[in-house]
């Protein structure tokens, strides 16, 4: 997939090129081409107007030269026997479309549509202007400072670990492949669809179709080769070696050739040769760079590891030791006393006291009256002596009980026997 950088917008289309000719429609009326913008070995990319949107937008046409040719409008095969290869091609250009129209990311350009036309396959993909990493290599001007080199690259990871997590592969990366946005912002471009298709060909097919020298890692060269994360992990360390350094890395099959022959790297490594950047954020870029693919960094989520500083990481919780539970619940207690002191509400303080319930008892008990009148018939007997009197019938207002079993007094409530 890809999209538009402004110098691009002012280039002449190449003299000889199949791409199509300006103002050829596409899918009826809805696009008209505007001008090619590329050609590569696998794809034609044009700036092109949607016409029913009536915005600017970048096509990209399903174009293995290798197995194709124009004619008029119509792309065609060359040879009868590349036919099944062909359309196998095309039909993988639009299922991996698919697949990468659902990856959602600030750092991954969008897709808008997919459509068959022309005996191909063509995507829509969203306008871009800004300028690749490529040109900042090559003009002074736009050199970059180390971190602004490292934000651009931990989010050009992330967007790499998206597609990874879905099992795609870019199999693209190179400078001319991040563009920067006019905020500064990386966008990954120009996927290379279908090119796993193209690589199970001959060698010499899949190095038309598949390599970038400088960029590819050395399994790129050879068709049927086994190919994984890792693979684009080689491909991104080399694009910031180039911007870091100013070189474009070695062929990796030169390097592949004198690792067999046991002679030195023709890639000297970053680490230790740009002061104005961290050792450890070199020394992950030296290690994604690694010849065999055994001996890279696996995936972008293990260099977004290597490179964040300590303070970036997220640190895990440590529970504390058995023997400060005390201490622990003895200070919440503490602070939620004081939280709770220092809650109450100011102004109940210099209220009055509510009175307390009154509870309502009688003025005189019952044994009141019956005590007050024994001791009326007290004072009136004369004394306990009084022996004239008749005991027997029990006199008005007089308990009825027999006198030897009376006290006199309080005795008679309180004292009894």
């Amino acid at each position: 997939m890809s999209a538009v950088k402004k110098p691009e917008l002012e280039m002449e289309p190449q003299a000889g090129s199949e791409a199509l000719p300006d103002g050829t429609d596409l899918l009826g009326d809805q696009f008209k081409i505007e001008r090619p913008l590329s050609n590569g070995g696998f794809g034609i990319t044009y700036l092109a107007r949607d016409n029913f949107l009536g915005r600017d937008v970048v096509i990209k046409e399903c174009y293995p030269e290798v197995f194709c040719r124009r004619e008029g409008k119509n792309v065609l095969v060359r040879s009868n026997q590349h036919t099944e290869k062909y359309r196998a091609i095309v039909e993988m250009f639009m299922r991996e479309a698919r697949s990468i129209a659902k990856l959602r990311h600030p750092n991954i350009v969008g897709v808008h549509r997919i459509f068959e036309d022309n005996e191909t396959a063509y995507m829509v993909l969203d306008l871009i202007h800004g300028r690749d990493l490529l040109s900042v290599i090559r003009e002074e001007r736009h050199r970059l400072t180390p971190d602004q080199v490292k934000e651009i690259l931990i989010k050009v990871l992330d967007a790499v670990d998206l597609v990874h997590q879905n099992d795609l592969l870019h199999r693209d990366i190179s400078p001319d492949n991040i563009l920067l946005d006019k905020w500064g912002n990386p966008v990954l471009i120009d996927f290379g669809a279908a090119r796993e298709e193209a690589s199970r060909e001959t060698r010499a097919v899949s190095s038309v179709l598949v390599v970038k020298d400088g960029y590819s890692p050395q399994e790129f060269y050879f068709a049927g080769s086994k190919q994984g994360p890792s693979s684009d992990i080689y491909a991104l360390g080399a694009t910031f070696y180039h911007l870091i350094s100013g070189e474009a890395p070695p062929n990796s099959q030169t390097r592949m050739a004198e690792f067999a022959g046991n002679n030195p790297d023709p890639c000297e490594p970053l680490a230790g040769r740009f002061p104005e950047y961290d050792d450890v954020f070199l020394e992950a870029i030296d290690k994604a760079m690694q010849i065999l693919p055994k001996a890279r960094i696996q995936s972008a989520r293990e260099w977004m590891h290597l490179i964040n500083s300590e303070e970036e990481r997220v640190k895990p919780l440590k529970p504390r030791a058995k023997a400060d539970l005390g201490k622990v619940l003895t200070r919440l207690v503490s602070e939620t006393n004081e939280y709770v002191l220092n809650s109450e509400p100011r102004a109940t303080k210099d209220l009055p006291p509510l009175p307390l319930p009154v509870k309502k008892v009688n003025s005189k008990p019952e044994w009141a009256d019956e005590f007050n009148r024994e001791t009326s018939e007290k004072s009136s007997d004369g004394g306990a002596g009084d022996s004239k009197r008749n005991t027997s019938q029990p006199q008005p207002g007089r308990l009825a009980v027999p006198e030897p079993t009376r006290k006199r007094g309080i005795l008679a409530w309180f004292g009894k026997a």
